[in-house]
């Protein structure tokens, strides 16, 4: 089992080491939420038509 921690541990550092060093341009946290309450807006829209 410690060999599979190591190797998940090592995985995980891995996989965090490379996001930090992604240069690409992200989405803001504002845009995402802006999105999602455009969604939550457009399906309580739907939900209040007969």
């Amino acid at each position: 089992m410690a060999t599979d921690a190591n190797a998940y541990d090592t995985w995980f550092r891995m996989k965090v080491k490379t996001a930090l060093e992604d240069a690409r341009a992200g989405t803001s946290q504002v845009q995402v939420m802006q999105a999602a309450q455009a969604l939550i807006d457009a399906k309580r829209q739907g939900q209040s038509k007969p």
